[in-house]
C-alpha cells in the first residue's frame, strides 16, 4: 500500500467516525424516565413508597428534592429479607447513582420525621 492509499484510507475512517458520531454528539440521548412523581408526606403518613422492577446492569439516577424539610431515603431490594441498598438520613436533596447488581424487584421510600413534607422524586435509567 503507497503511501497516498494509507492517507485515503485514514481520512475515509475518520470521515466515517464523524459522520456515525456527529449525531449522537449534537444531539446526546436522553435518559428514560421510570418514575417522577410529586409527593406529600402528611402527618397521617410520614412514609411514600414506590416499588419498581429493574434489570441486572441498568444505571440508575435517583434525585429528590424537598420543600426545604429532609427526609430519609431508603433503597431496598424486595426479597426474603429485604437488603438495603441505600439508606441517608436527613437530607434536603439527594442525587444517588447506581449501578443495579441483579435483575428484581426494588423499594423506593422516603421517610419523614414531621408532616406536610413536599417532595419530588425522578428516577432516570440511562
Amino acid at each position: 500500500m503507497t503511501q497516498a492509499q494509507s492517507f485515503a484510507v485514514a481520512v475515509a475512517i475518520v470521515v466515517l467516525s464523524f459522520t456515525l458520531l456527529a449525531p449522537r454528539i449534537a444531539h446526546p440521548s436522553e435518559p428514560t424516565v421510570i418514575l417522577s412523581q410529586s409527593v406529600t408526606l402528611t402527618d397521617v403518613d410520614y412514609t411514600w413508597q414506590a416499588n419498581l422492577t429493574l434489570n441486572k446492569g441498568d444505571q440508575v439516577d435517583v434525585k429528590v428534592s424537598t420543600s426545604n424539610q429532609p427526609v430519609d431515603l431508603r433503597i431496598t431490594q424486595e426479597c426474603a429479607d429485604h437488603v438495603v441498598l441505600y439508606d441517608e438520613e436527613g437530607q434536603t436533596f439527594y442525587d444517588y447513582r447506581w449501578t443495579v447488581a441483579e435483575y428484581g424487584p426494588y423499594v423506593f421510600s422516603l421517610i419523614a420525621d414531621v408532616g406536610n413534607v413536599d417532595a419530588t422524586v425522578t428516577i432516570t435509567k440511562a
